[in-house]
């Protein structure tokens, strides 16, 4: 609980400044396209007798909860996301430590925290842009309820996530009780930067968060490749 607090009060000063002395536009990593909607989620299908006969461009899920492993990249197809996830800590001071400023491209996962896969919320953080240009992030706005978040892990498997809310709050008043709050079930949250930015205080006002909640997971195998 002492972690998780530490980590609840570091997000706002982590998503304080977006922009970026020096940084690079992101650029795809690992090939792969994914259906932008998600697939339907396990208690949907279980209710639905007939998803089983339904054309889908997913491929069939695996059984069972996914289980921890390492987060290697998120996938978001309406934001063109598809890039490489470092692993993310918190200072002494407890605060959430972004991906390196010279690697805007990256998202960040919170290694204290859920893996994706894992009961609970998994955060992954990611730059809006850069003084020279967008960032990892920089489409994550287009993103809207059913849509696909797609985490490719150390396995070899991906869990998909579909997304249930986006949120746009006031960095003074950043709903930390309801992206941190704890699920038995996996989750994710998406969080980068948002609204009007602030030239005199060089950082934008809000956040943007993207919520999702498990849907499938699969064998990064049974996706085609190239």
């Amino acid at each position: 609980m002492l972690r998780v607090l530490a980590a609840l009060v570091a997000v706002v000063p982590l998503v304080a400044g977006c922009r970026l002395e020096a940084g690079e536009e992101a650029d795809p990593v690992m090939a792969g396209s994914l259906p932008v909607a998600a697939p339907v989620p396990p208690k949907a299908r279980a209710a639905d007798t007939s998803a089983g006969r339904k054309k889908t461009a997913w491929p069939a899920p695996l059984a069972g909860w996914p289980g921890p492993a390492r987060p290697l990249a998120v996938v978001v197809p309406r934001a063109g996301v598809n890039a490489a996830v470092t692993e993310i800590g918190t200072t002494s001071g407890g605060v959430l430590q972004a991906p390196p400023l010279s690697q805007a491209d990256l998202a960040g996962w919170d290694r204290h925290g859920p893996a994706p896969g894992d009961p609970g919320p998994a955060v992954i953080v990611g730059h809006l842009d850069t003084k020279t240009g967008p960032a990892v992030f920089a489409r994550l706005p287009k993103v809207v309820r059913g849509d696909a978040v797609a985490v490719i892990r150390e396995d070899g498997t991906v869990v998909v996530f579909r997304v249930t809310a986006t949120e746009r709050a006031r960095k003074t008043a950043f709903p930390v009780g309801e992206v941190y709050r704890v699920r038995p079930y996996p989750t994710i949250r998406l969080v980068t930067c948002g609204g009007r930015y602030d030239h005199d205080r060089d950082s934008y006002e809000d956040n943007l968060i993207v919520y999702g909640d498990f849907a499938a997971w699969y064998r990064l195998s049974d996706f085609p490749q190239g």
